[in-house]
């Protein structure tokens, strides 16, 4: 079998401002008009990829590599919620994406979203 790879499928990014302190591979979530803050829980909007001063590069769609708390989802559709605890998503109720693998070693998940 050959390694499949979907880095850069269908990427999405956005320009946002921030509202207090987040890195790389953040979840986030709006707070006010074009800007955005840490994910704490309930649906994310998408990942920081990259911090320029207040600025975040944000990925909106595409595929990503996303640390799981909890049960890990199976390959498929699955509702996703940012879980702050762990810096995670966890199941149930959040963003619909397309889980593409199951990492269950490094408890990671790859998504399409």
């Amino acid at each position: 079998m050959k390694d499949i790879c979907l880095q850069g499928y269908n990427s999405r990014y956005i320009t946002m401002l921030t509202e207090g302190e987040m890195a790389p591979g953040d979840l986030v979530a709006m707070s006010a008009n074009n800007t955005v803050k840490k994910a704490v829980s309930g649906k994310f909007m998408g990942i920081v990829h990259s911090m320029r001063g207040e600025y975040a590069l944000i990925q909106t769609g595409g595929f990503a590599v996303l640390h799981c708390s909890g049960e890990l989802p199976t390959v498929g559709f699955a509702s996703l919620l940012a879980d702050s605890n762990a810096d995670a998503v966890k199941g149930d109720g959040g963003r619909e994406v397309l889980v593409t693998e199951v990492d269950s070693e490094g408890q990671n998940i790859g998504v399409l979203f």
